[in-house]
């Protein structure tokens, strides 16, 4: 990887070497060579403007993307909680109720045996207290 890069970056320098020397040996006037240097300047800022630009623009544009479907996320996930929420609360709600009904019916049938039982042992003493 590393071989790579250095051979990458060896053919720019080259290259930038390479287009100087161009203009340099160019059968024209010195005015004439620096004229051309800054237009090729002026055109490379350009164009590195422009690119800064456009990727200035994508970021936002990624940026606004991400900041809708995170709330898009935040916002469903605030949903399922509601919505959990509410069945928990209503398993409670039939918890309590079935432990009141079964206490109810427990307590009835508690009261029922020991009326029976002290029912019968009244009748068995011969209506006599034991007390």
């Amino acid at each position: 990887m590393s071989e790579k890069r250095e051979f990458v970056l060896g053919v720019l320098v080259g290259a930038a070497v390479g287009a100087v020397a161009a203009l340099l040996y160019a059968p024209q006037g010195g005015e004439e060579t620096r004229d051309l240097i800054r237009q090729k300047s002026t055109e490379a800022r350009d164009k590195v403007t422009g690119v800064a630009g456009n990727v200035k623009e994508t970021v936002t544009h990624k940026a606004e993307e991400i900041k809708t479907s995170t709330r898009d996320l935040v916002d469903r996930g605030r949903g399922y909680v509601e919505q959990k929420k509410s069945q928990v609360t209503a398993a409670v709600d039939a918890g309590k109720q079935a432990f009141t009904k079964k206490k109810s019916e427990l307590e009835t049938e508690v009261n029922e045996n020991l009326g029976s039982q002290l029912g019968a042992g009244a009748a068995g003493n011969g209506g006599k207290s034991t007390g």
